[in-house]
């Protein structure tokens, strides 16, 4: 089993022995929550699965002909709270379906069920999913350090903790990207789902142009394209224009707008701006140059084939992000784990620290409820920027992470 751990790490046992601990703490507040102890030991969750139930009423709205109510705000606060006030503690405050249309293709299968049973569901196929990106991802036996230090991850806690779906997004980047160069029509198909998530989708075609990837790139347009007009054909166009319009006429319910309300707790470069007192114009000039500064790094890394193209990746698509949440940063996780296989035996202790405050993010954030979570863009930034090794980056190509074959 010691052969499975990085040779830096048994070194610098002391700072592993520190990321199990953040880890398990994550997995307890799990079992917290869901054995009605919700807010013992840490932060308030409400129940398992707060965000999954908002996906629910969503999902269910398709078989009881109310699909045309899921974007409007009143409906959504008043349906959820009342179909799942059994599962909940208390009413959400601010329920929202915020994704597009294609994002229903994957809850309604789960809809019928029981919370409990779908939620267990969604999320043994999304943990599934990635433990299948990460073993094509590592070569050997190293797949089970990545395997265990992603799934143990607290990003990946949260992820449960509120029935997201950012560990199936961190299995179609990691999935994606490590068969770009065996099988890049399938992966670019994986990368073209990503849709679904779109404020994580524009630095993915920018990575493939730079690879010189055509046939993943037109793969990947077709999957968007498809993915789009399945969604368009089983619940028709104006859902569609119903989703752009929650964002282009935000709503209110007993004066809270939802989509401000959810930029408010998360961790992006305009929201910690905002929370630091810039004005709006000077939050979005901020989240503007870090779309710049996150865009330069892909195109340059998948350009000379970096040999951490793909950890560089998962960097900068949430440092682009105008909307981060906990859950959101099992890419961040990836990404440190990625460094640490990387690090020589030699490496001092202070070469792990930055990778360990990248894994044990959620922790500390979001920065509106803990002060610290304002540095998290700079841990972004931080990383990205070790992961480079330096401004000119390697000057021969390099052989990529997964196994051929």
């Amino acid at each position: 089993m010691m052969d499975l751990i990085p040779p830096v790490l048994k070194r610098r046992w002391p700072l592993a022995l520190v990321a199990l601990f953040f880890a398990a703490y994550g997995w307890v507040l799990v079992a917290a929550t869901g054995s009605g102890h919700d807010g013992v030991i840490g932060p308030h969750f409400n129940a398992l699965g707060a965000d999954w139930v908002i996906f629910m009423t969503a999902g269910r709205a398709v078989f009881t002909g109310d699909l045309g109510h899921i974007y409007n705000q009143l409906w959504i606060t008043q349906t959820t709270n009342g179909q799942f006030a059994h599962w909940l503690s208390g009413p959400l405050p601010a329920p929202l379906f915020p994704y597009p249309p294609v994002y229903l293709l994957l809850v309604a299968p789960f809809a019928k069920l029981s919370v409990g049973w779908s939620l267990l569901l969604s999320q043994l196929a999304q943990f599934g999913a990635l433990a299948l990106g990460l073993h094509r991802l590592a070569p050997d036996k190293f797949h089970l350090f990545f395997l265990l230090g992603a799934l143990l991850c607290p990003a990946a806690s949260n992820n449960v903790l509120a029935g997201s779906n950012a560990v199936l997004m961190a299995a179609l980047i990691v999935g994606g990207l490590s068969l770009l160069d065996i099988r890049p029509i399938l992966a670019g198909a994986l990368l073209g789902l990503m849709i679904f998530k779109p404020q994580y989708f524009p630095l993915l075609p920018l990575a493939l142009i730079a690879a010189r990837q055509a046939r993943a790139f037109a793969a990947m347009s077709a999957s968007a394209i498809l993915f789009t007009l399945a969604s368009v054909l089983v619940f028709g166009p104006q859902l569609w224009l119903d989703w752009v319009n929650v964002y282009l006429a935000p709503q209110q319910v007993a004066g809270v707008n939802a989509t401000e309300w959810g930029s408010m707790w998360d961790e992006s470069v305009s929201t910690i701006a905002t929370l630091l007192g810039a004005p709006r114009w000077l939050a979005l000039a901020a989240q503007g140059t870090a779309v710049l500064a996150a865009a330069a790094f892909v195109w340059r890394a998948f350009r000379v084939r970096h040999p951490m193209r793909l950890a560089i990746l998962c960097c900068a698509v949430l440092l682009a992000s105008p909307h981060v949440s906990n859950y959101d940063l099992v890419l961040l996780a990836i990404a440190a784990l990625l460094y640490v296989r990387s690090l020589p035996e030699s490496s001092r202790p202070l070469a792990l620290m930055l990778p360990l405050a990248a894994y044990a993010a959620p922790i500390y954030n979001p920065p509106r409820a803990m002060p610290l979570g304002l540095v998290t863009p700079l841990v972004i930034l931080g990383l990205m920027t070790a992961l480079w090794g330096g401004i000119l980056g390697p000057k021969r190509q390099e052989k990529p992470l997964a196994r051929r074959g």
